[in-house]
């Protein structure tokens, strides 16, 4: 039975047909890629892709200001005047959420600031209080150091535009329709027919309502530039054990882990398919190849053996003699 299962031995150019046609499918395929055919789709724990990496933790994002627009010359587009909307946003974590946030509502009101909202989350081993400001907005850059002095800063995002060109227009557009006002206002004064009297109340309704739309818009514009807004989010240190354990899902965690095992056992899969359909047929091809360079070149290096070693013995004759 042994016998029957024993390999037929493979001569020196067939193993050496067989290599290097291994070899060169390797090279010409891409390295091992071409047996495998899988790319690495590991997943690290968490269910993020080890590729991109998993999202980390909260950071500082600090928005800069948007600054006016500038002209040809340099100056803003709309003269000397810009009219900024800024707002801040602060997540504190602080030893005392009652005694931080009476502090910060005594030094934002002696800015001429008030409370705007305030609101209450979580139970009491983990509460958290959420507070809106507003502050005039020439106190806004002192209130923003204030509040950073108030805790220790977990996130913080800083942000501002320009409304300048919204407010000119709303102006501009609230300039002609009370001109019309004024001028309808003429005009059915000296309206003498009914129907002339009716037509022009019904027009001068109409631009009553655009200026009070327009009003409004520019009213509620000119308080956000008037008046800044800060948001605060005070909490308290999280414990090393919350920490350690934040984002952490069993559930999650076995599945990437099963992920994992899919993926390795497909790609293994995958080799052994590669490397009977395509590395076998590639040996066999060289080795067959090999066998017979060999076998046409081994005639040639006798005949060249035997041509040296009869020179050699005719030389040896000569020498004795």
């Amino acid at each position: 039975m042994s016998s029957l299962l024993r390999l037929p031995a493979l001569s020196l150019g067939a193993k050496f047909g067989a290599a290097l046609a291994l070899a060169f499918a390797l090279v010409a395929g891409g390295g091992m890629s071409l047996f495998t055919g899988v790319t690495n789709e590991l997943r690290a724990p968490g269910g993020t892709d080890s590729a991109t990496g998993g999202s980390g933790g909260t950071g500082s994002a600090v928005n800069p200001g948007v600054f006016p627009s500038k002209d040809a010359n340099g100056g803003s587009t709309s003269g000397d005047r810009v009219d900024l909307v800024q707002t801040g946003y602060f997540a504190l974590e602080v030893d005392d959420l009652d005694a931080r946030l009476a502090a910060i509502s005594s030094a934002i009101e002696a800015k001429g600031g008030y409370v705007s909202s305030s609101a209450r989350y979580g139970d009491a081993s983990n509460p958290s209080l959420n507070v809106t400001f507003r502050i005039p907005a020439t106190a806004f850059t002192a209130a923003t150091t204030t509040v950073r002095g108030e805790g220790t800063v977990v996130q913080e995002e800083i942000s501002s535009y320009e409304v300048t060109m919204q407010l000119v227009d709303l102006e501009a557009r609230l300039k002609n329709l009370r001109a019309s006002e004024s001028a309808l206002i003429k005009l059915m004064a000296k309206a003498t027919r009914i129907a002339d009297v009716l037509s022009v109340q019904s027009e001068l309704s109409r631009v009553r309502g655009d200026i009070e739309s327009y009003d409004a818009q520019r009213a509620a514009l000119a308080d956000q530039v008037a008046m800044a807004t800060i948001s605060v989010q005070l909490t308290l240190p999280a414990s090393p054990l919350d920490t350690a354990s934040k984002d952490f899902n069993l559930v999650k965690e076995i599945q990437s882990a099963l992920a994992n095992l899919v993926a390795v056992g497909r790609s293994a899969i995958v080799l052994v398919i590669n490397l009977v359909v395509v590395a076998l047929p590639i040996v066999l091809i060289g080795a067959l190849l090999g066998g017979l360079l060999g076998r046409a070149i081994t005639p040639l290096v006798a005949t060249v053996r035997s041509l040296l070693a009869g020179g050699g013995a005719k030389r040896r004759g000569r020498a004795r003699r």
